[in-house]
């Protein structure tokens, strides 16, 4: 055999075993992140039967087991699980260093786990390296007799089939052998790291030698795929409807903004108004997830802005039919109808996760057929999860805005989130120089935009002062 093609065998099992151990660390750093799109493409679209490595398709299927147990995947309950799978645990990996470090990027993830898929589906079965994994239930190497070859592993289940199924579950009657205290973190013993060579080198014998010098296509058979390429990447700016804004920013491109302000109402007022103008300027879906006001209170909110008639007014049926306050009301409201097809509204009668935000944004583009849209969450606490950080929903967010390839925009009254890594745009609404200021700072440019605002909250009305 070619000492070449040994290298490239033994390259490529380095490159799958740290592709392998990049995807079950990012699941331990997102598992228990409610609605995470990492951890739903992970568990969602691989087996066990991905994994070469017999530690990781073990890790695998124990984190998987405890996520679909509803448990809290923490070290402690990981090591419990491999206890009970019998799992030995190598001597240079320290199961702490999993739960440690940032969540990494949804479409990083994604790359990974195509890879991992692509092996399966071009019949490159994964090949084990190192001691083949036992099954839940079957004895220690010490504890087997001779010719209890039965407890070696199954062959892998065929692709799209999950495998994880075929073991016995916590339930099941047979009876698990756990191994002593002492061996559940002890290393591969000597005569099994010896046959991680061999392993390698089968691999590097299956593999296929080069059939020759690449065919190279020029460029200018190519050019017209590259050109429909760049234009369905192009079109996701949204005007924002406020001129400084717009001209200062250059419209807001896809990605996590977070707006910061005391007053929740405030903000709800403005974040609306932000969504109905980008969805008349830019033609995009626009989902608006409400917190605390349902849908009559927020279509009156709309109403009085556009006619500038107090929405206490609207609301209560205050108005005289035939004077020219109804009529500017009438006129306005129909010719927002046009428009207005463009926004979604999930009020606060309707409890909404992260999952389902980022379902409802993903279901809004393929019916729309948009290439983008906009996602607005008028008080990003009240979508947490019971037991749910802040910090972690901010993670979510920016998984949703990655994944989708849109803006989300989310306020709060948290000035401690704007520390938060991952997010794109930061943004402060509060009280100025004679009126409501917007500061927004993007995360590629340190200097800051700032646009002044008058604000009427009786008609919930932003409107931009001159040179602001």
């Amino acid at each position: 055999m070619d000492p070449n093609d040994e290298q490239a065998g033994g390259s490529d099992l380095k490159e799958w075993s740290a592709l392998e151990s990049s995807v079950i660390r990012a699941l331990c750093l997102t598992v228990n992140v409610a609605g995470s799109i990492v951890k739903d493409n992970i568990l969602d679209t691989l087996t066990k039967d991905h994994f070469s490595l017999p530690i990781n398709r073990g890790l695998f299927s124990a984190l998987r087991e405890l996520h679909h147990r509803g448990e809290y995947v923490v070290l402690s309950n990981l090591e419990d699980e491999l206890h009970d799978l019998a799992l030995e645990i190598p001597g240079d990996l320290s199961l702490e260093d999993l739960f440690h470090g940032d969540p990494p990027k949804a479409a990083e993830v994604k790359r990974t786990v195509e890879r991992l898929r692509e092996r399966i589906t071009r019949g490159e079965s994964p090949a084990p390296v190192g001691p083949p994994e036992r099954q839940p239930g079957a004895p220690t190497i010490s504890q087997a007799a001779p010719a209890a070859s039965a407890g070696a592993e199954a062959p892998p289940a065929p692709a799209g089939r999950p495998a994880d199924s075929q073991a016995p579950g916590r339930g099941s009657s047979l009876t698990r052998i756990r191994p002593a205290p002492e061996a559940r973190r002890r290393g591969p013993e000597p005569e099994r790291q010896a046959k991680v060579g061999p392993a390698a080198a089968e691999v590097a014998e299956r593999k296929p030698r080069p059939a020759g010098p690449a065919v190279l296509s020029s460029e200018g058979d190519e050019w017209p795929t590259y050109l429909q390429a760049v234009a369905a990447q192009q079109g996701k700016i949204l005007e924002t409807g406020f001129a400084g804004l717009d001209e200062a920013a250059g419209g807001l491109s896809p990605g996590l903004m977070l707006v910061v302000d005391q007053d929740s109402g405030r903000s709800s007022d403005f974040l609306k108004q932000l969504a109905d103008q980008v969805a008349a300027r830019s033609k995009v879906p626009c989902l608006f997830v409400s917190r605390g006001l349902s849908k009559a209170a927020l279509r009156a909110r709309t109403l009085s802005r556009l006619s500038g008639v107090p929405a206490k007014d609207i609301g209560k049926g205050r108005i005289k039919k035939g004077s020219a306050e109804w009529e500017c009301v009438e006129q306005q409201g129909r010719a927002a109808a046009e428009w207005l097809k463009w926004i979604f509204i999930a009020d606060a009668e309707s409890e909404m996760d992260l999952g389902q935000v980022r379902d409802t944004g993903r279901q809004l583009l393929e019916s729309k057929s948009a290439t983008t849209c906009l996602v607005v969450v008028d008080a990003l606490d009240k979508i947490a999860r019971a037991g749910e950080s802040l910090q972690s929903v901010v993670a979510g967010l920016k998984e949703v805005s990655e994944a989708l390839d849109v803006l989300v925009i989310a306020a709060t009254a948290n000035k401690a989130l704007l520390s938060e890594p991952g997010v794109d745009f930061l943004a402060t609404l509060g009280e100025g120089r004679g009126g409501v200021e917007l500061e927004v700072i993007r995360a590629e440019d340190s200097r800051p935009i700032l646009v002044r605002f008058e604000y009427r909250p009786d008609i919930h009305r932003f409107s931009e002062q001159p040179g602001s």
